[in-house]
């Protein structure tokens, strides 16, 4: 075999592995820009995902019936803590997507570090705030409904003019029988611990605070204040004074207690923040990921 075959034979050896390693740049270099359009995906999913749970964050706090109100009351401190959490989290992905933007754009690796380590912190942050909207929801039964008849029996209107505590109570009990046509804790009509726990149990009523009314005014319709306030025309055997059996309803009062109309809002709440932060959670996972395989892809800065 002469010279020139064995020069041939070198330069076709040569023109294969240069083909083959132009075809598996190629095929990364393909890799690379899937990798770089799912990571522009994900930011603009995040995105969303981070105003929805602001949004969820600021309705659970801000309500009328949100967690600055009730945690007075249901003394679940979880519940604000949540509304933080979710405020929290929410701004901050806001402001980690934008800088993992900005360093896609600048090919700054620096830049898609920082992303990367903010974008595990709020991940982390995320789960716990999930996990958290359904602990709300355990303690529910167990926690909230003593709490309520706590802070209504020894809190509600009690020297308010003097008592800053006991005045945000009783403007928060207010606003919750007004907002869920509800009277005291809990049960029906018949029951002792709904509208009736105020002239039984109450120190509003025992201790004279309530000027010779039975309930507050929350508990009323608009219709006629006095009626339901007095208790004429009244409720059952429970109302005061009964003039005769059996008697009228008395329905400008609201009869049914609180916590059975908190009870599902609440429930319902918990369910809403739970699933929507771990969903959001989820994939940001996989924006996670896709940081990762950005930042490695980018050159040293």
């Amino acid at each position: 075999m002469t010279g020139n075959s064995y020069s041939l034979e070198s330069e076709e050896l040569n023109d294969d592995l240069l083909e083959f390693r132009r075809c598996g740049y190629d095929q990364n270099k393909g890799i690379g820009l899937w990798i770089k359009y799912l990571f522009v995906v994900f930011l603009v999913v995040g995105l969303f995902g981070a105003l929805a749970i602001l949004g969820i964050g600021i309705w659970t706090y801000e309500a009328e019936y949100g967690s600055k109100v009730l945690s007075k009351l249901i003394g679940v401190n979880l519940y604000q803590v949540d509304s933080y959490i979710l405020i929290g989290v929410g701004s901050a992905i806001i402001f980690v997507t934008m800088l993992g933007i900005c360093g896609l754009v600048a090919q700054y690796r620096c830049l898609m570090g920082l992303h990367l380590s903010l974008l595990a912190f709020t991940s982390v942050m995320l789960f716990v705030a999930g996990i958290l909207g359904y602990v709300l929801i355990s303690e529910l039964e167990d926690k909230v409904r003593s709490k309520m008849d706590d802070t209504l029996v020894n809190h509600y209107g009690i020297d308010i003019d003097k008592n800053a505590q006991n005045l945000e109570i009783t403007e928060a009990w207010d606003e919750i029988q007004k907002n869920f046509e509800c009277c005291g804790v809990y049960g029906d009509v018949n029951e002792t611990n709904s509208w009736a726990i105020y002239k039984q149990r109450s120190k509003w009523f025992l201790k004279s605070y309530s000027n010779e009314t039975f309930v507050p005014a929350s508990c009323c319709e608009n219709r006629n204040e006095e009626e339901c306030r007095y208790l004429t025309n009244s409720t059952y055997l429970l109302a005061d004074p009964v003039v005769q059996y059996p008697t009228n309803a008395n329905f400008t009062l609201y009869t049914y207690g609180c916590f059975d109309k908190l009870d599902p809002y609440l429930e319902k709440t918990g369910i809403v923040i739970g699933t929507t932060a771990i969903t959001v959670g989820v994939l940001l996972l996989i924006e996670l990921v896709l940081s990762i395989l950005m930042y490695r892809m980018l050159p040293p800065s």
